[in-house]
């Protein structure tokens, strides 16, 4: 059992990092083509309805994919009742942000979000229709055909994007490259899945998968909110161009930070949920699965942080330069989001929603508090709360994993440390190997490489168990090939 455990979560995490790697270098890629060719106005305009469209998402779902994962006993009736809910919510969730989107559009004094409210609304539709199919999907550890779905769905949704943009559509390039990705991945998962709802709907099923999702819910719309809430501010009190400037920096920040957290909670998740009553061997599992992400995450944040000003110039342009601070701000804030999501994650493998709901009355009233106190001092000491913010709900959390499983912030420290040492030390060198050049390529070029090299050689200096984890599961893979 423990051995296929374990291969099930490498062969997860494997997958998905095929599928992030693959994914994430189109999106950056198309995201590049699209910020030259766009204007940060038109980015803007779709980042302040990021929060509409999140919330949307949320209350469609309910939880309830979660709570399918979770949930020992899954029968045909939990499935439909799910994936009828989900259409139910989905219809009527989409009806209200049609009917909402003028008034979305007098509160940012932009008009032409009316439209593009009710177009790119159209994706929780989408999402309520594909819900539950990939709840199925991460049940049966069906990463490898997820990673695909998602990879051809960015391949088609880059080339529409593009397209679109090169032929002045503009801010409609953005909506219609977001919808393009979800129509391939319904058209694919439902060509591809066996099963179909039954025509039933229960009760007693909808009252146990709400006793779960319920709490789930609660947490997702407090964070969404929340994630979306600087939008929101920035739009009504400063531009939508900082609008764009923020989203971009935050998207860049965000990159790798998602990589780890999709391979991490999404593989995790199902295989942590398993052996979710061996405490002993849940808490082994967690610390393992912990490290080998953070191994990764912590020196390509850093690497951002060092070379941000010649990245983004030689990325998308002098035009995005106000966004660079931003960048590096985001990218400290941005080593905190694995460790929340994965504490937090922990919660919902114990089956503590409720307690996860409270804990988000304790943290969010505080991050908001951070956001509107620091509003006078501007926009980058707006962001530089949320990084701390990040930082004082890390310490919360780990306050309340140490009540459950004995697991908290001096446990983890020990993991965290020496993965971060090794960053610091590899940034160190990056910083002062450009001080060489002038110009923003070898700059950019040389801090690259040499960050690469430094950070291998430390890990073999200093004999880190994650590094030679990798490589020994990147022998094994070769051998089997």
């Amino acid at each position: 059992m423990k051995e296929s455990l374990r291969n099930k979560a490498a062969s997860g995490a494997i997958w998905k990092t095929i599928e992030q790697l693959v994914s994430k270098l189109v999106g950056f890629g198309v995201g590049i083509v699209l910020a030259r060719k766009l204007s940060p106005s038109d980015f803007g305009i779709v980042g302040m309805l990021a929060i509409f469209i999140a919330v949307a998402n949320t209350l469609q779902d309910s939880g309830f994919g979660s709570a399918l994962i979770q949930k020992k006993d899954r029968t045909q009736s939990d499935f439909s009742t799910a994936f009828f809910f989900n259409i139910l919510s989905a219809v009527i969730v989409y009806l209200v942000l049609f009917f909402a989107a003028p008034l979305i559009a007098s509160f940012y004094k932009t008009p032409i979000l009316k439209d593009v409210t009710r177009v790119l609304a159209l994706s929780v539709i989408l999402n309520g229709i594909n819900g539950v199919q990939m709840a199925k999907l991460n049940i049966e550890f069906k990463f490898r055909f997820i990673s695909i779905v998602s990879i051809i769905g960015q391949l088609v949704t880059g080339v529409v994007g593009v397209c679109l943009a090169l032929k002045g559509f503009g801010v409609w390039a953005l909506v219609y490259q977001s919808l393009a990705a979800l129509v391939i991945t319904t058209i694919i998962i439902w060509a591809y899945s066996n099963w179909r709802p039954s025509l039933a709907f229960s009760f007693k099923s909808f009252k146990k998968l709400f006793s779960f999702g319920g709490n789930l819910l609660g947490v997702g719309l407090i964070n969404v909110i929340y994630n979306n809430l600087y939008t929101i501010v920035i739009g009504r009190v400063f531009s939508p161009m900082l609008v764009g400037m923020y989203n971009r920096a935050n998207s860049y920040a965000n990159l790798p930070t998602s990589c780890i957290m999709d391979m991490a909670l999404r593989v995790n998740f199902p295989i942590l949920a398993s052996i979710q009553d061996d405490e002993k061997r849940l808490i082994n599992a967690y610390e393992k699965l912990l490290r080998t992400p953070l191994y990764v995450l912590y020196p390509i944040l850093v690497w951002i942080i060092v070379v941000a000003k010649p990245l983004v110039v030689v990325m998308i342009g002098e035009k995005w330069l106000p966004c660079v601070p931003m960048l590096q701000i985001l990218c400290v804030g941005a080593m905190f989001v694995p460790l929340n999501g994965m504490n937090v994650n922990l919660l919902y493998v114990k089956g503590r929603t409720d307690l996860a709901l409270k804990l988000e009355f304790i943290k969010k009233p505080l991050g908001i508090f951070l956001l509107f106190a620091l509003i006078p001092a501007g926009i980058y000491w707006m962001i530089a709360g949320r990084a701390v913010y990040s930082i004082i709900v890390y310490m919360i959390n780990c306050y309340y994993i140490k009540k459950i499983l004995n697991y908290g912030f001096l446990e983890q420290v020990k993991v965290l440390v020496p993965i971060m040492l090794n960053a610091l030390l590899m940034g160190l060198i990056c910083y002062f190997s450009m001080f060489v050049f002038n110009s923003d390529w070898p700059k950019l070029l040389t801090g690259t490489i040499v960050s690469a090299l430094s950070y291998i050689l430390i890990s073999i200096v200093r004999k880190d168990e994650s590094f030679f984890d990798i490589l020994n599961i990147v022998k094994e893979k070769i051998k089997r090939a």
